[in-house]
């Protein structure tokens, strides 16, 4: 009763991320059942088989961090103290933001596997024509089999997604109690304060800035991993590309031995079990981890060099929110360069193959579970500079200098990173068409 009270009384953005979370939990269950229907279908072809269900690893860790980012924004504030009056320590709110978020995930995989089921029954299966009529063009979108999916393998890979987004919720709610948040608020309203005092006289930011906010040496180690995992997943991605081109070209001359060809066969299939797929995902995973301490440099750079107060607070707005909006804004500009290389395949006529229902709805998840992370970040930072509201209430400060130093985050924030999704899309190689 208590978990429905929640999910019901949430405010909007909890009720838009847990409809996400349904519709991530509804996709992913749709990519394992087709991942399953795969394998009956083709028993001897098992490296395949498994190389799709390791892709639909993909969307699964995009899924558990939006149910992280939820399970840190929800119960609000209020809630949290209410629930700890009442005796619900620090060990039992990690266990009702689990299960107030695997409900969504629990309706999502039923979905799933109602939709599969019609699915199959559409296509004239013996196994779902019993469940009710059939949906119209389900059987057209969805690649399963004719035969029904053994119960037991289609339960145990839909219960992966609810079991998942419940760890993940648990997790993101351990950082978030009321007794773990109350330091962090208070050093950023003294931070705050002096940082608005001294803002006439102090050159740069505080020496001793970096201690405090704990995104020194943590950021400064993420960045430089994450600068090069991006550099070498673009530079394998560019060496498979060439490989693939040099190997096509051989392949198809008349003249020259045909086992000359160095490069794999570029085909619809191939690219996921190919170097340049794994140098895509390398330099996605590069972009994430660069993510905190790009936040981080961003705003140590707006404070330098002599700031006024709106360049001072935003600089250090930014410091101090790093370590969580950091990761999410990183992801967002992966999925941002994805587009971006593919809108220039398509603009320049060189375009990879037309991916099939199945990528197209992985990508779709990966993007929307992305921006609901960024949603629940962006509504954490909000939260986080409350003090900094208050302290410029109370000392009178006009009301223009809090916008302008919202305008000034948010523009330095969209710049960086839109920046770096274009320099990463434009830089990302293709396969030959």
């Amino acid at each position: 009763m208590l978990t429905l009270r929640l999910t019901f009384a949430a405010p909007p953005l909890a009720l838009l991320l847990r409809l996400l979370l349904l519709c991530a939990s509804t996709g992913i269950g749709l990519l394992l059942l087709a991942t399953l229907s795969y394998a009956l279908d083709h028993p001897e072809d098992r490296a395949t088989a498994l190389l799709r269900l390791l892709w639909c690893t993909v969307p699964l860790a995009v899924t558990a961090q939006l149910a992280a980012a939820l399970g840190r924004t929800e119960p609000r504030a209020e809630a949290r103290s209410g629930l700890d009056a009442a005796g619900l320590g620090p060990a039992g709110l990690p266990l009702l933001v689990a299960r107030t978020t695997a409900a969504p995930s629990v309706t999502g995989s039923a979905l799933a596997l109602l939709v599969t089921a019609r699915g199959i029954g559409a296509a004239g299966g013996v196994g779902g024509s019993a469940l009710g009529p059939a949906l119209p063009g389900t059987s057209a979108a969805l690649p399963l089999s004719g035969q029904p999916l053994p119960a037991p393998a289609a339960l145990t890979l839909l219960s992966i997604v609810p079991l998942l987004a419940a760890l993940a919720a648990a997790w993101g709610a351990r950082a978030a109690v009321p007794g773990a948040t109350a330091g962090p608020d208070e050093s950023w309203a003294s931070t705050a304060s002096r940082a608005l005092l001294r803002s006439s006289r102090t050159p740069s930011i505080e020496p001793t800035a970096e201690q405090r906010d704990g995104t020194g040496a943590p950021g400064r180690a993420g960045l430089l991993c994450g600068t090069v995992l991006a550099i070498g997943g673009l530079l394998l991605a560019a060496v498979a590309a060439r490989s693939a081109a040099s190997g096509e070209a051989a392949r198809s001359g008349a003249v020259g031995d045909s086992a000359a060809s160095g490069g794999w066969t570029v085909r619809a299939e191939d690219i996921a079990a190919s170097p340049l797929a794994a140098g895509w995902l390398l330099a996605a995973f590069g972009l994430l981890l660069a993510g905190p301490g790009l936040t981080a440099l961003s705003g140590r750079l707006l404070g330098s060099v002599r700031p006024g107060p709106v360049r001072l607070l935003a600089g250090r707005s930014l410091v101090r929110e790093a370590a969580f909006l950091g990761r999410p804004l990183g992801g967002l500009s992966a999925v941002g360069a994805a587009l971006v290389a593919l809108a220039r395949a398509r603009l320049s006529g060189n375009g990879p193959l037309a991916p099939g229902p199945l990528v197209v709805l992985a990508g779709v998840l990966t993007g929307c579970c992305m921006a609901g992370a960024v949603l629940a970040a962006l509504a954490r930072a909000r939260s986080a500079r409350a003090p900094l509201r208050e302290l410029l209430d109370r000392i009178g400060a006009p009301g223009r200098l809090g916008r302008a130093v919202t305008l000034l985050r948010a523009a330095v924030t969209a710049v960086v990173f839109t920046a770096l999704a274009m320099t990463a899309g434009l830089l990302t190689a293709l396969p030959p068409h």
